[in-house]
């Protein structure tokens, strides 16, 4: 085919973690594009018109890039984080990556971590934060120190759970607001204290006018949206990861320490908007996004 000149030239089929809200934004702006099923089973016919096959979170998409280079498409896999982890915690794993990463021909990670951990098993990526189609906006701080923590049931153990709840028990006077989980009535059976309220599966716009800061004591993480969204409300985050932007707190007393510097903190976080307009606004993101797509077609 002609080398393309704008991304819009082509069709691009999406398949993976994320890439629902990439395929409503890239659509609202006039882009080619159609999601395609999480499947061992992938069907030619799906990507007939296709031109790239974009796959985020390397086990979901490891078929897709099977029939794609068997009906001579590119294809592009965004790690984003959990990904590579997996991809390297036994021998059946590592030997699905090794055989299916050869079909891929570019490489995206979502954070400079994620690049150096793929850098150690010898996939080079570029780095690339896979886009939050969302504005700035002035919401007022909330009057009490409000904390967002967001945690999947049946992994509390990746998203620290345990260690918020034992800084929860020292700053009693601070709320702290669990999301992200579906069973809520049984956390706030098994963690009955006044200042944690579990929230449970909502969409979280309903609740930044309560938040102050995320709490983020992970195990692993790559460039989690919901850091970048809430550097667009002006908000704070507390990280164990050293991610632009964030308060880095290894401890859990540094946390405890940084929750009540907090406390009488009562502007937002303007630094973080500044960050969120220079770094991570769309535009950014589709800008270095659309020239890798492009730069497949001058190989």
């Amino acid at each position: 085919m002609p080398t393309p000149k704008s991304l819009k030239d082509l069709k691009l089929s999406l398949v993976g973690a994320h890439t629902e809200s990439l395929n409503q934004a890239l659509e609202k702006r006039g882009y080619n594009t159609n999601l395609l099923p999480t499947t061992h089973f992938p069907k030619k016919k799906q990507i007939k018109d296709s031109d790239i096959i974009l796959g985020a979170y390397f086990q979901s998409a490891w078929p897709w890039f099977v029939i794609g280079k068997l009906c001579r498409k590119k294809t592009i896999c965004h790690w984003v984080g959990s990904d590579s982890v997996l991809s390297v915690q036994n021998w059946k794993r590592k030997l699905q990556t090794k055989i299916f990463s050869k079909l891929v021909d570019s490489h995206i990670s979502v954070s400079t971590r994620i690049k150096e951990e793929l850098d150690k098993i010898g996939i080079e990526s570029t780095v690339l934060f896979h886009g939050s189609d969302i504005e700035t906006e002035d919401i007022p701080m909330p009057k009490k120190l409000g904390v967002l923590v967001y945690f999947i049931a049946g992994r509390e153990k990746l998203y620290g759970v345990d260690r918020v709840i034992k800084i929860s028990k020292e700053v009693q006077d601070v709320d702290f607001y669990f999301v992200g989980h579906f069973d809520s009535a049984d956390y706030k059976e098994k963690y009955n204290q006044n200042n944690l309220h579990f929230l449970g599966y909502i969409n979280i716009s309903e609740i930044w006018s309560k938040i102050s800061v995320i709490v983020r004591m992970t195990e692993h993480d790559g460039f989690p949206k919901i850091i970048v969204e809430a550097y667009s409300k002006g908000r704070y985050v507390i990280h164990n990861y050293p991610l632009p932007g964030v308060i880095l707190s290894e401890t859990n007393e540094e946390v405890i320490s940084e929750l009540k510097k907090l406390q009488t903190t009562k502007t937002a976080n303007l630094k973080g908007i500044e960050l969120f307009n220079e770094q991570f606004r769309y535009d950014k993101f589709l800008e270095k996004f659309e020239e890798i797509c492009l730069s497949l077609f001058n190989k």
